[in-house]
């Protein structure tokens, strides 16, 4: 059997920064996944309604249009193309 070819030091030691930069970037999506996003308040006490990245006040939206009828859904039996004799 013959031994890996040996690398540069450089190369080695990018490759090895670069896995430890993919495991810890797994590490906290997955310590994040599990426990969720932190209680914060969206506009703390005190906060300006005037500013300029406030949140807008919920405007009613129109009346919707009247949903279409769906197509009926194509039959699965015998295909279209059936020759006839």
């Amino acid at each position: 059997m013959v031994p890996a070819p040996m690398v540069s030091a450089t190369q080695q030691s990018s490759r090895i920064r670069a896995r430890k930069a993919r495991k810890n970037g797994s590490m906290s999506k997955r310590e994040n996944r599990a426990n969720g996003t932190p209680k914060f308040p969206i506009q703390p006490e005190g906060y300006d309604t005037s500013a300029p990245d406030a949140k807008k006040p919920a405007v009613a939206a129109p009346a919707a249009a009247p949903a279409k009828a769906k197509k009926p859904a194509a039959s699965t039996g015998s295909s279209p193309r059936v020759a006839t004799k």
